[in-house]
Order: C-alpha cells, then structure tokens, then sequence
C-alpha cells in the first residue's frame, strides 16, 4: 500500500462519495476506484459500501479510518518534524487525545490560543490511552487529554471539563419508557455494552459505578465505536452509557444519569504533562494557558448550555 491509497479513501469516508473525492484528491476516478480497490484487497477486507446514491464505510472500514488517519497524520507530523528542524522560529504543540473527548468542546478552547500565537502549529493525536502514554513517556506528544479514573499529581495536571453521562435503555426494556432521568444506584439489570477498554471508557464507567456501590455488568460482545452502541442500544441487545458529547444528535432515547437526585453523573477530563516539556517556551506557555484561561472559557461555556436548556 501507499500514502495516495490511503488518502483517497480518508477522502471517499469524508465525502461519501468516489466522484467528490477523486476531486478532492486531483485524480480521475477511475484512478480512484483502481487505488481503493487494491488497497482492499492488500488489506483484507472491503472498505466501502457502494450504492448509486451513497457511499458508506462498512464495518471493517469503520475499524480501519482511525488508523488510516493516523498514518496520514504521522505523515503531516513529519514533515512539520522536519521544518521545525531547520526553521527554529517554527513552533509545534503536539496535543494528544483519548477518542472520548469533546472534540467540538476542544476546538472552541484553542481558537483563541490559535488567534494569539499564530506561528504555532497544533497537531492532533488520537490515541487509545496505553499510547497516549507511551507516547508522553517518549516526548512524542506535549499534552495529552484523558478521562480521570483517579486523582492525579495537580503539579502536573489539571481539570479541562466534565461531560455529563446519559443511559441509553435498550429497545426492548419497557421499564424504561416512564423515566425522564436515571439514578446508578436505580438501573435497569440489563447489561451495558461497552467498547474495547482503549479509550477510557470502560475504566471510567467502572470507577463511577462502584463509587456508589454498583457493579458494572458489561454485555459479552465489544462495540468498535460509539454509533455502534448507539445502533445495538436500537436493536436491544444491551443497554449504553456515554458522554453526551458521543451521543448523536438525533438520538432522543438518551436519558440523563445522576449519582444522586441532584448530583448528575460525569466524566471528567484533564490535561496532564511532562514536567520536563515545560523547557520549551511555547510548550510552557501552553500550559499556563490551559491552567488560568481555559477554565474561565469552559465556565462559560457551561452556562451559556444552561441558559439554552432553560430557554
């Protein structure tokens, strides 16, 4: 395989479509059609599903995105490597991510810090938290971003924000129907399916869980994302407990879930570092950043939300 097959299909899963993505990439799209279709075969497995109006990833091809975005990431990281090597004014800040987080929420915290220091590039690293960790270790990322499971050194981290959790019942549960919201210690016995454990999820809902005594029971099969347990919740194999920032928009059987009558149940995420970065001055002065204004633009964030739900 090579980078042009992998960017031609980060295109078609982008645009859901071969002709918009040929344009996308300035190839022809038979020259499209030929590269996807032999990147498939050398890994194994359709990617697409292809219909006359759409074009849609399959299960395999879901499986596969994140890392094929990865590889073209990696790619873009080094040759950004390269110019900060022989361009020293050239800064990069390397934030690294477990899959759970607000991107949308992240974004939104960075324009300003974007606007401020122009002749710093960021990149985005998306990662399961074992490598999320490996690569902080290495020096391969600057700041990484996880769901907290415990409480960490606050020398070296600090809160980003708190993302209110939703159970989502399975079709089939008919107790369900009569709840607005839900308590842990109130729910349903039906298994909740989960995902692989790399990003956080699992951990997270474990600790949560057993803070008010509740043992997780997990359905026996792993989902590969988030729509996925979406999708199986509709089909009522299990139940689902996610972050609203992972839920769909269109999802409306997604319930509120509270520790107690008014406490809500959350995930919270923290930025953590390297006590070493800090040597670098724009790493440094990243970290002042997240540390004394980025708490003030989640705060109003938050009640902007609050203002829009009372409205």
């Amino acid at each position: 395989m090579n980078l042009k097959q992998l960017q031609f299909a980060a295109h078609v899963a982008e645009t859901h479509s071969f002709s918009r993505a040929a344009e996308l990439s300035f190839a022809t799209q038979p020259t499209l059609s030929n590269a996807i279709s032999q990147l498939e075969d050398e890994l194994g497995g359709r990617l697409f599903n292809r219909t006359t109006r759409r074009v849609d990833l399959t299960p395999f091809g879901e499986f596969m995105l994140p890392r094929i975005n990865e590889v073209l990431q990696s790619r873009n990281e080094l040759a950004k490597a390269a110019e900060s090597y022989h361009n020293p004014t050239h800064k990069m800040l390397r934030i690294g991510f477990s899959p759970l987080v607000d991107m949308q929420r992240l974004d939104q915290v960075l324009a300003p810090y974007r606007q401020a220091n122009p002749d710093i590039t960021i990149f985005f690293k998306e990662c399961f938290i074992d490598d999320l960790a490996t690569r902080l270790s290495k020096g391969q990322i600057d700041v990484q971003i996880l769901p907290r499971v415990k409480e960490s050194n606050a020398e070296h981290a600090c809160l980003f924000y708190r993302d209110p959790l939703y159970y989502l019942p399975a079709s089939a549960d008919s107790q369900s129907s009569s709840h607005l919201s839900f308590k842990i210690a109130d729910l349903p016995a039906t298994p909740i399916i989960l995902t692989g454990g790399g990003c956080g999820l699992n951990a997270a809902l474990t600790t949560i869980l057993k803070s008010k005594g509740v043992e997780l029971h997990a359905y026996a099969g792993q989902a590969l994302t988030y729509q996925v347990i979406e999708d199986w919740v509709s089909l009522g194999i299990g139940a689902g407990i996610l972050p609203k920032a992972k839920i769909s928009a269109e999802n409306k059987a997604s319930y509120p879930l509270f520790m107690e009558k008014d406490e809500p149940a959350c995930f919270s995420f923290e930025w953590s570092w390297q006590p070493e970065c800090t040597e670098h001055a724009h790493v440094k002065s990243f970290i002042d950043y997240i540390q004394t204004t980025v708490p003030a633009l989640v705060s109003g964030q938050a009640k902007a939300a609050d203002q829009q739900g009372v409205g």
